[in-house]
């Protein structure tokens, strides 16, 4: 079965953040209630949301304060059993990227939780490369 040829573009590349073995990422604005803070997010295909960000951040951004309904807060299954989860609405930019967009951000209800996640719902939103060799992934355009 033959592939595909395609021109690819790149637009911007970032390097996977330092870890054993190192992880993909991307970074992003969040703009929040109270302020609004860029970090790196990892990009987790395992995570099936937008953004899953730590509890300290949900806090400092104050998205606390715009949170949906409880009736839509989310539940996952996870390997150590079900999560409960929070969710607010936010605005977040991609800096390198001049992206805009509303998103879902969501955080454990119960438990702390210390990481910023990308998911799935996002990272389908964009055209990204992931170049293990170069430990970099790159955003794309191609026809």
């Amino acid at each position: 079965m033959a592939g595909v040829t395609r021109e690819v573009k790149v637009i911007k590349c970032w390097r996977y953040l330092e870890a054993e073995p190192p992880i993909p990422s991307i970074r992003v604005e969040v703009h929040g209630v109270k302020e609004s803070v860029e970090s790196d997010f990892r990009l987790d295909t395992g995570y099936p949301g937008q953004l899953l960000i730590s509890t300290d951040l949900y806090e400092k951004l104050g998205l606390n304060l715009a949170e949906l309904p409880e009736k839509e807060f989310g539940v996952y299954r996870t390997a150590s059993g079900l999560v409960e989860m929070k969710r607010s609405q936010a605005k977040i930019t991609i800096p390198d990227l001049g992206i805009d967009m509303e998103v879902i951000v969501e955080t454990p209800r119960r438990i702390l939780f210390e990481r910023n996640l990308a998911g799935r719902e996002l990272i389908n939103r964009l055209k990204l490369l992931l170049d293990g060799v170069k430990g970099e992934d790159c955003v794309i355009e191609y026809e």
